[in-house]
């Protein structure tokens, strides 16, 4: 941790500011809830194995 000498302040970083507006940003890309993404990805798994599993 660094001490900071008497009189001067900590700034917090001014990219956080950036951050947020960019999450603000409304986008034209479809919109997937949670859920889709995690069912797309275990279909995706369970058709890797499926496929594994056929090939022996």
């Amino acid at each position: 941790m660094v001490k900071l000498r008497k009189g001067r302040r900590a700034y917090t970083p001014s990219s956080a500011l950036g951050i947020m507006r960019f999450f603000d940003v409304e986008s034209k890309a479809p919109k997937l809830s949670p859920e889709l993404v995690v069912a797309i990805a275990i279909a995706f798994i369970l058709i890797i194995l499926v496929l594994h599993i056929a090939a022996l």
